[in-house]
């Protein structure tokens, strides 16, 4: 299972749920597992460093573009707005620019209307697709099920490891509830992937009991 970083709002209206669903269901179909701050995972520290902590755990990252806000009066850049305007969650642009600063291919699917930043073509080097995605079976469309194949295509994990520093292997790291503490940084890394393979992986918290490694499934405690 390759793990992949998606971007979505926490609350969906209940008009795309479905679609969502088929989606999650066509991701597993093809051995992607989704991770998602709120979603999949939760937070033990500042969201923002969990999101970047979690990124670099995945290959590449979709950002579905779902209406969270809709404008329908004001102005934008001093014109009156004529025509309603829906935005995505303000989550959508820091994680895409996020995952594109880490060098990550980069899937956005969004639904028609839903506007600016990360979804105006051009704004970044990624396949960008606009879809109704009130019709459940928006994820099986040919446009999408072409990009997707496209994107994961590009797949691939060993050049955005974060690499690891020759001082931190020369110092050796403290044991922290049976994981790895390296000395000026946050989180706790899996023992087994960083001695046998040399990759630093952040263990994320599962519970109040233990963590798990995203990479090899060790259970740590």
């Amino acid at each position: 299972m390759k793990h992949i970083f998606l971007s979505r709002p926490n609350w969906v209206p209940d008009t795309f749920q479905a679609g969502v669903d088929n989606f999650y269901n066509l991701l597993a179909s093809y051995s992607l597992t989704p991770r998602t701050i709120g979603v999949s995972d939760y937070p033990s520290e500042f969201p923002l460093d969990e999101v970047i902590k979690l990124m670099k755990q995945c290959e590449g990252t979709i950002i579905l573009g779902i209406p969270q806000i809709e404008i329908v009066s004001g102005k934008i850049k001093d014109i009156e707005i004529n025509i309603p305007q829906q935005l995505g969650t303000e989550w959508n642009h820091i994680e895409g620019a996020l995952a594109h600063s880490l060098n990550q291919p980069i899937l956005v699917i969004h639904h028609l209307g839903v506007g600016r930043g990360i979804f105006d073509r051009g704004a970044c080097n990624a396949f960008l697709h606009n879809v109704d995605m009130t019709d459940a079976a928006w994820a099986i469309s040919k446009p999408i099920s072409g990009a997707r194949t496209n994107w994961k295509s590009k797949l691939t994990k060993a050049d955005r490891i974060a690499p690891i520093d020759k001082k931190q292997i020369a110092s050796k790291p403290s044991i922290q509830w049976g994981m790895y503490k390296f000395e000026g940084e946050t989180g706790l890394y899996c023992p087994a992937c960083f001695e046998k393979r040399g990759l630093k992986i952040p263990c994320s918290r599962m519970n109040i009991n233990y963590y798990q490694c995203p990479n090899c499934k060790a259970k740590l405690s």
